[in-house]
């Protein structure tokens, strides 16, 4: 299927978020010390962006992408399992996160949920890919073509 891949359509997604989460630390770094208005209105912004594209592909994950796993590669239902469990993680501590950037310059409070969430983020990466690379190779051509056809219909 080539770069219509469901998979690998998968795999750059998530590699945005990694860019995005990348960028929410670049902010935080930037935001040692005393941080200006300006330096903190970027981090939040920042932060609602990776919030609002995080929610959107756990979304797509576990509306379309798990229940196909479950039904179509039940030796792999474990991983998924892990996998939705961190997204229950993840999003707690992003919108924790953007909530606390909203308000007054907490940023140890954001700190804290920030370490917390890259902790999850690095082991949850790794477990995706672990898991689309292990798709890569299981799915036929037919379940390639159902996983996409599901995505394009959210």
């Amino acid at each position: 299927m080539g770069k219509n891949d469901p998979v690998r359509q998968l795999e750059h997604s998530h590699g945005h978020l990694s860019q995005l989460a990348l960028g929410v630390s670049e902010s935080l770094r930037a935001a040692e010390g005393r941080p200006s208005a300006k330096t903190w209105k970027q981090l939040a912004g920042r932060l609602e962006v990776l919030r609002d594209e995080l929610l959107r592909h756990f979304a797509d994950e576990e509306e379309a992408v798990f229940p196909f796993v479950r039904a179509s590669v039940p030796e792999k239902a474990a991983a998924v399992d892990r996998l939705e469990a961190a997204h229950d993680t993840l999003c707690g501590c992003v919108v924790r996160m953007v909530h606390v950037a909203a308000g007054e310059h907490h940023r140890d409070a954001l700190l804290a949920l920030h370490e917390r969430f890259e902790k999850v983020y690095s082991r949850h990466s790794r477990e995706e890919a672990e898991l689309f690379e292990g798709l890569a190779g299981a799915l036929s051509d037919h379940q390639r073509k159902e996983l996409a056809d599901l995505l394009r219909g959210l």
